[in-house]
């Protein structure tokens, strides 16, 4: 599989909440990096999962756009839609409690293909307009 196979198919477990289909897509030496998060191998991509899959439950990926420049290395845009009904804890540990608002934060990942599998996921968002949307912060 190259890498926009690979985000396809993490696209369509993520969706479909198949964890175990989700981390067989990665690598054991992945990195992953997300805002309050560097995790490595599968237990980093796990710790990905459960912190979004327990904030925001009802969550669905809509991917907008995939770019590749190379076989090895793709490029998704999209957005995470979803309901923040369990906490959603942040880069200090501390959680923010469940808001119930309904929230559709744009998103941008670079992806790394070795052998078939994912070696590196680098997942960016706009942190004041997630927060903003949740009613965390002012607007």
């Amino acid at each position: 599989m190259d890498a926009l196979q690979l985000i396809e198919k993490t696209t369509d477990t993520w969706n479909n909440r198949d964890r175990d289909g989700y981390l067989a897509c990665y690598a054991e030496d992945c990195e992953i990096t997300a805002p309050g998060l560097v995790g490595k191998g599968r237990q980093g991509v796990n710790d990905f999962w459960d912190a979004y899959m327990t904030a925001f439950p009802d969550n669905q990926v809509v991917l907008t756009t995939i770019v590749s420049g190379r076989s090895r290395e793709a490029v998704e845009e999209g957005r995470m839609e979803g309901t923040h009904t369990g906490p959603l804890v942040g880069a200090n540990g501390e959680a923010l409690p469940p808001t119930g608002v309904h929230i559709a934060a744009p998103y941008v990942a670079v992806n790394t293909e070795r052998d078939g599998r994912l070696t590196s996921f680098r997942f960016h968002f706009d942190q004041l307009e997630f927060l903003v949307q949740l009613g965390a912060l002012p607007g």
